[in-house]
C-alpha cells in the first residue's frame, strides 16, 4: 500500500529535542569538563593571560549546556547607544548631520 501524495510514512516524526547517542555522549563529556573545578581554574587562568582562544570556551559551553534561547535573554530597558570618536584621515571632509 503506497503512501498518498503529501503523506509521510512517519506522520509524528522525530520528537523535538531528542538526541542520538553521540550527542548525549558529547554533552556528558563537555559538562564533565566544564564543571570540573581544576579545569575551570585552568581555563580562567589561560583566559586572563590571553592563552585561551575565546571560541574554545564558547564551544565547550555550547556542547555542555546547549545554545542559549534568544527568547530567554531579556531585552535592555534602555536603548544602548555607542558613540565612536574616530578621527577622519587628513583630506577627508567631515559631513555635518
Amino acid at each position: 500500500m503506497p503512501f498518498q501524495p503529501g503523506q509521510s510514512g512517519n506522520p509524528c516524526g522525530r520528537p523535538k529535542e531528542s538526541r542520538n547517542k553521540n550527542s548525549l555522549a558529547v554533552r556528558e563529556w563537555a559538562t564533565g569538563i566544564v564543571e570540573d573545578p581544576k579545569v575551570q581554574a585552568r581555563l580562567l587562568a589561560d583566559a586572563r593571560t590571553g592563552k585561551l582562544h575565546p571560541s574554545v570556551l564558547t564551544v565547550l559551553m555550547t556542547d555542555a549546556y546547549g545554545r542559549p534561547n534568544p527568547r530567554d535573554v531579556p531585552e535592555p530597558e534602555t536603548p544602548i547607544t555607542i558613540e565612536l570618536n574616530i578621527p577622519k584621515p587628513p583630506g577627508v571632509k567631515r559631513s555635518e548631520e
